[in-house]
């Protein structure tokens, strides 16, 4: 029994390992990393280029859907749906505002870079990792 609850601690402290502000490897976006019930989202919260070509605030232009390309990207979810397995997260997506695809997702957190996989399969065998670092 004791070692029950001596693991219970360990499990909901490496959940608030992926809890809070992460920076894109490209310095383009900062995305705030929150739990929702049982799941972990994510949201834009800073763009580098907040603003448009015309100087009104950066819309979801690419996306395939029309009646989304005029909301904001700053408050956009991107991340949704990853479920806690340890050190790992997955079973989510991720949507990419750049191009307007989503791709599964997975992500696994070393120290203060967060390893973020999007790919085209479930498994994650075709796709790419990203870099993201905590912001303090």
């Amino acid at each position: 029994m004791t070692m029950i609850f001596l693991a219970m601690p360990l499990a909901a402290a490496f959940a608030q390992d992926v809890i809070g502000k992460w920076k894109l490897e490209d310095g383009s976006a900062i995305v705030e990393v929150y739990k929702s019930g049982n799941d972990f989202n994510g949201k834009i919260i800073w763009l580098a280029e907040p603003n448009g070509p015309d100087g009104t605030p950066a819309k979801d232009s690419n996306n395939p859907d029309k009646a989304l390309r005029s909301r904001q990207l700053i408050g956009l979810n991107m991340l949704d749906g990853l479920k806690a397995d340890g050190k790992e997260y997955s079973g989510g997506k991720i949507y990419d505002p750049g191009n307007g695809k989503t791709y599964n997702c997975s992500m696994k957190v070393e120290g203060d870079v967060l390893k973020v996989r999007g790919s085209l399969d479930k498994k994650g065998l075709l796709g790419r990792t990203m870099d993201w670092f905590r912001v303090k």
